[in-house]
């Protein structure tokens, strides 16, 4: 027997998608904020969406360099992404609190992250009216890479290693097992 679901938690339905840490730079600082709400909007050209709050100073970021990084961190960063998203990076140096590497990107001026097992350095797409009505930040994958002992043309999830990690609300995170379906 199904239940109702409250709509504000309605999106955790789907929305358990793979967790991604953003980094951009805004008056020369770097950002790095958890977002769980992204997706692939086209594979030609490659274009991925966030939703991003307007109040995030990533936000802002992003919108003043016109570019940013999608860092996806490995399963054994749960905690450590549970930091990241609770305190502002317009208030802590994320990278420093916490000791993580920044390191140059190779097409934009936005850091990445050096523990991160893939990267897709973006291009921000000024597409007005859904930046402004839904926070919805639209990036060109000008460049991306990933950990080859866990990424070939797809996740490696049947053998050992680091894995992607998911968001399900709240404070909880999991993992894919090594099955494979």
């Amino acid at each position: 027997m199904r239940k109702s679901i409250d709509l504000n938690i309605a999106y955790r339905l789907i929305g358990s998608g793979p967790l991604v840490l953003v980094s951009s730079l805004l008056d020369g600082r770097a950002g790095l904020t958890p977002i769980a709400w992204n997706m692939p909007v086209s594979d030609e050209p490659p274009i991925i969406a966030l939703e991003i709050w307007e109040k995030h100073f990533i936000y802002k970021a992003i919108l003043e360099t016109g570019d940013f990084v999608v860092n996806i961190p490995s399963s054994d960063m749960a905690e450590t992404c549970r930091k990241l998203g609770s305190v502002s990076g317009a208030k802590v140096d994320k990278f420093g609190e916490f000791g993580l590497v920044k390191e140059e990107s190779k097409k934009i001026k936005s850091p990445r992250l050096g523990s991160a097992i893939g990267v897709l350095e973006c291009k921000l797409r000024r597409e007005k009216a859904i930046l402004e009505k839904y926070n919805i930040v639209l990036g060109d994958v000008v460049y991306a890479e990933a950990e080859e002992s866990v990424f070939t043309d797809r996740w490696v999830i049947e053998s050992d290693g680091p894995r992607i990690m998911h968001h399900l609300g709240g404070k909880l995170f999991y993992a894919p097992d090594r099955r494979i379906i």
